[in-house]
């Protein structure tokens, strides 16, 4: 036990092997997001499944999306230095995707607002791609999104 404490405490800060054992992201990523709110002086909620997010609008306040329905949706999703990865020109219903095909961090966000609210998610890897890099996405990223459910079907 000591030893893999020594062997963790003289590990790179950069290296993303080293996983919080609890939720199995990488370590210290709850710590990263909790200085990027502050910097960015953003009052955010954490969901118990380590998602943070401010609702900026709630929507109607009746009508909620579930997994099975398609979300139409305007956002943007940036890395958490502010790299821009994508975003829609108006909303986009991904090809009909439904709810449960997104990311796991969308799945529990969007669900926090109704229609024509609006959120803002800054997602732990472990609710993204996790250790898979996707396109312009590293593995192990931390997302930063904003997301406006525009309508569901």
């Amino acid at each position: 036990m000591i030893l893999l404490c020594l062997f963790a405490g003289c590990a790179k800060k950069e290296n993303s092997a080293l996983y919080d054992a609890v939720n199995g992201e990488p370590a210290g990523e709850d710590i990263q997001i909790q200085q990027y709110l502050a910097y960015h002086n953003i009052k955010a909620q954490k969901d118990p499944s380590g998602l943070y997010y401010q609702v900026i609008a709630y929507g109607d306040s009746i009508n909620r999306i579930s997994l099975e329905n398609v979300p139409y949706m305007i956002y943007t999703r940036r890395l958490m230095d502010n790299t821009f990865i994508d975003g829609s020109i108006g909303a986009t219903d991904f090809d009909g995707r439904k709810l449960k095909d997104h990311i796991a961090g969308w799945q529990i966000g969007l669900q926090k607002i109704t229609k024509g609210g609006k959120i803002l998610m800054i997602i732990p890897s472990g609710l993204g791609f996790g250790k898979i890099a996707v396109d312009k996405i590293p593995a192990n990223s931390i997302l930063v999104c904003e997301a406006e459910l525009v309508d569901f079907k």
